[in-house]
This record gives structure tokens, sequence and C-alpha cells, in this order.
């Protein structure tokens, strides 16, 4: 993850997909979110999120990148791509999100999950 970007891939799990081995179009959805998150590098709430499917979504290794495009104090625009092993964009998605009052960077060790939950 670099300032504003985020690249993470994804194993496409079998309970993940529909009948021809294709994933699940709220997968696909959340893995774009998610990813979008990552790039911005702190607690957020997703208020917006638009996901075009361009092909069908199969594994079973899947890359998303995501970019900040515009992150303001009251809100934040971001945009993630999908390549499939073949490096096609297999889907694309959009998001605006709203910041929320926490100091989280991701991949940070938390310690002990007790002291988290």
């Amino acid at each position: 993850m670099k300032d504003g970007r985020a690249e993470l891939h994804y194993v496409v799990q079998p309970e993940f997909t529909i009948p021809g081995n294709v994933v699940q179009g709220g997968i696909v959805a959340a893995m774009l979110d998610q990813t979008m998150a990552f790039a911005a590098k702190g607690a957020l709430s997703t208020a917006s999120l638009n996901v075009d499917i361009m092909r069908p979504v199969t594994g079973p290794k899947l890359r998303v990148s995501g970019v900040i495009t515009r992150k303001g104090r009251r809100i934040i625009f971001a945009e993630a791509e999908m390549r499939n092993e073949d490096d096609e964009v297999v889907a694309r998605g959009t998001q605006t999100a709203v910041p929320l009052e926490m100091d989280f960077t991701f991949g940070d060790d938390v310690g002990d999950t007790k002291d988290v939950f």
C-alpha cells in the first residue's frame, strides 16, 4: 500500500461462487469496497458504492487496485479496478465515503484481540 493507493490479491473460495464458478456480484462489490477502504488508510463508512461488472468474474486469483481520487475532512472519493489472471479488467467500482473520527492504519499490529473486541 502506498499513500492513497492499495492493491489487494484475492483467492476465490468456492462458497462465494454461483454456477459456472462465477463470483457472486455481492462478493465482487465487497472486494472492490475493501480495497478502496485500504487505499484510504483509515476508518470510514461507505456512503455510496457503484459497481460495474464488465464480464463474468472467475478465479482462482483476482487483483484489485484502489486509489483515492479526492480526500477531504468530510468526504472521500475512491475508484477501484479488478483484474483476472489474464490481466483483463473484469469489474470497476467507485465509492463515496465518510471518514470516521478514529486513528487506525490497516496492517498495524493491534495486539491481543481480547483487548479490541
